[in-house]
């Protein structure tokens, strides 16, 4: 690619994205200094998806963070279990076991499936423990027991056909974590979560493996539910578990 093309590109860059007026110049004078023609040539176009590339990032925030104050923290971006996490036996826990994960302000959040007591299994309940991963720090467990899945709210009727398909309804967790609240939810694939809180609507998206969102409430039990939807369109609540809602 010539200069005046390379030129050409990031002017029609500054037009469409509103880079500095002299960007082009700027660009291809740097690149002569400090590189060989071939080089400046072969790299023109790589220097355009790079300058486009982070002024639209800057506009769009940080990835899943949705327009800036409180948005959901998509299932895209791919959180990894936290080493020293291990299950009730004691060994490290493998991604199987792993209901939920997701970032929570300063730490990452982890559900680890286990088995549930007698009578909650017999009724088709499930069950989580919690764990709590700082920044810096050694894993701890919040909760060593959380059980879930086991009703519906208010004889929700798109909730009891979904659970009677033996897939589950899904999980939510919230968490205080630096004056703020957060709140991880998992739905079993094919599915999409909102969450709202006092009125206001987060769109997760769909969260098989975990996803976030920061919300504002001061009674998360009653001022924040959690909303799952299937494919078919069935809109159906995912219940608050006891102990769901985290403080140290």
């Amino acid at each position: 690619m010539r200069d005046h093309e390379v030129a050409g590109l990031l002017d029609h860059a500054v037009a469409t994205v509103e880079l500095p007026p002299d960007f082009a110049r700027r660009v291809i004078t740097g690149g002569r200094a400090r590189r060989r023609r071939r080089l400046l040539l072969s790299g023109g176009t790589a220097a355009v998806a790079v300058a486009v590339g982070v002024l639209l990032g800057s506009q769009l925030g940080p990835v899943g963070r949705g327009d800036g104050e409180a948005g959901g923290i998509g299932p895209s971006a791919v959180v990894d279990v936290p080493a020293g996490i291990v299950d009730p036996d004691g060994r490290p826990v493998t991604q199987a076991q792993v209901v939920a994960v997701g970032r929570v302000g300063t730490e990452t959040l982890v559900l680890v499936g286990r088995e549930p007591h007698g009578a909650e299994r017999a009724a088709g309940g499930r069950a989580a423990e919690v764990w709590t991963a700082p920044d810096g720090g050694d894993p701890r467990r919040l909760s060593d027991y959380l059980s879930y899945d086991l009703a519906c709210v208010d004889g929700d009727a798109a909730c009891a056909a979904v659970r009677a398909t033996g897939s589950g309804l899904g999980v939510a967790v919230a968490r205080r974590s630096g004056g703020r609240l957060y709140v991880l939810v998992q739905a079993p694939p094919g599915r999409t979560v909102e969450v709202v809180a006092a009125g206001v609507s987060h769109p997760v998206g769909p969260a098989p493996r975990g996803a976030v969102a920061e919300v504002v409430a001061a009674e998360p039990y009653d001022e924040v539910q959690v909303w799952a939807s299937t494919a078919d369109g069935q809109r159906y609540r995912i219940p608050w578990a006891p102990g769901a809602v985290l403080t140290d």
